[in-house]
């Protein structure tokens, strides 16, 4: 049997369940290593999947990134700050970490909007991130005609407002689950 039917067959009997871990042979490997990779099943011993509830998973993600918001906060505050004293190169490399851990954030919250069904919340986090992208996107066009000055001021005010936003979000779509 493929990997595809396997996980075919193991997602048709999850009740309100995500799979979180893939094992093979006691070695956990990721889903998307499981699903992509053309692996010869006839040589491995043993394949366990490990499931999470979906509320569980997407409480333990909102936990995660109540910790992790304030951290973007205060990485595009010392890009603003890096990029008005003119220190672009540390400003840029710092940025671009902390858009890494952004678009993580996005990604992951998109997810969860995905997933719920309070109509309120879930057009109320779609705004906010349409908003927030279109900052973002303002915030590249300036990186990309090299108006640091601006750009510092759009991190420092605009995209810090909108990571206040989504941690006030966060909290909520926290106490609906």
């Amino acid at each position: 049997m493929s990997s595809v039917k396997i996980l075919k067959k193991i997602k048709g009997n999850l009740n309100d369940e995500i799979i979180d871990r893939v094992y093979l042979d006691e070695v956990e490997v990721s889903l998307e290593y499981f699903q992509e990779n053309e692996l010869d099943l006839e040589r491995i011993d043993k394949i366990k999947f490990e499931s999470k509830k979906v509320e569980q998973l997407i409480t333990e993600t909102l936990k995660e990134a109540e910790d992790y918001l304030p951290k973007l906060k205060n990485a595009l505050n010392n890009s603003a700050e890096l990029f008005k004293n003119g220190k672009e190169a540390d400003a840029s490399e710092l940025l671009d970490k902390t858009l890494e851990g952004i678009q993580w954030y996005l990604e992951v919250i998109n997810g969860i909007i995905s997933l719920i069904d309070n109509k309120e919340l879930k057009n109320k986090g779609n705004k906010i991130l349409s908003d927030f992208t279109q900052a973002l996107n303002r915030a590249m066009v300036a990186l990309q005609n090299e108006n640091y000055d601006y750009l510092g001021d759009l991190l420092e005010v605009e995209m810090v407002e909108y990571i206040d936003k989504l941690k006030v979000f966060n909290q909520e779509l926290l106490e609906e689950y």
